[in-house]
């Protein structure tokens, strides 16, 4: 009988392994990734915010797209970008998109609307009370499809002019991307962030 057992738990474990196997492959593993790119005065005279970089796989084929733009950008084929700066993650197989946003996690809100996830950044939610939610503020990590895709927004700049609300009007910043394999991710849409959400001031 405990033989019995004994042959069973390791046929359940083999199993185990095996599902883990199959779901860490579902995803092409993907090459390591970091870019920058400084931004002066973004959406001053109605000017775009234009950032792109492809993700490729371990033979050095790309298979994601991930672009960023800002509200001035008319061309809505791939999705309507707005706020001061928003990036979109987009599967690709040759010249062809093959999916939508992945940025957004699969919730009923996130995939309502195209402004709606973390890939969409706002000036107010690099300073004060927004900074306490990195998640949501400056360092946006993405877990998803055997990745994991950071957003960071650093040597933020704030201009002495100030906006129709009377807050400081966003001057500069630097925009650093980097992507690492990460077998543990295996959604096929970006993963909620853990902790607590911010304040609506600060999201979305």
């Amino acid at each position: 009988m405990k033989t019995t057992l004994k042959v069973c738990s390791l046929a359940l474990v083999l199993g185990s392994a095996a599902i883990l196997c199959a779901q860490a492959s579902k995803w092409p593993a993907i090459r390591p990734l970091e870019e920058k790119k400084v931004f002066i005065n973004p959406g001053q005279n109605n000017a775009d915010t234009p950032f792109a970089a492809f993700i490729k796989d371990s033979d050095g084929v790309p298979v994601y797209k991930l672009e960023c733009h800002n509200g001035n950008y008319e061309d809505e084929s791939e999705m309507n970008f707005s706020g001061d700066f928003q990036c979109g993650l987009f599967a690709v197989k040759g010249t062809t998109r093959t999916s939508g946003n992945l940025l957004a996690a699969d919730t009923k809100n996130e995939l309502s609307t195209d402004w709606w996830n973390r890939g969409r950044m706002r000036a107010a939610e690099l300073r004060g009370e927004c900074l306490k939610y990195p998640e949501y503020s400056t360092d946006r990590r993405f877990r998803l499809r055997g990745m994991l895709l950071t957003l960071r927004f650093a040597d933020v700049k704030w201009s002495s002019r100030k906006d129709q609300k009377g807050e400081p009007v966003l001057a500069g910043f630097a925009f650093l991307v980097k992507v690492v394999p990460d077998e543990s991710a295996q959604s096929s849409r970006a993963e909620l962030p853990d902790g607590p959400k911010p304040p609506s001031a600060c999201y979305p």
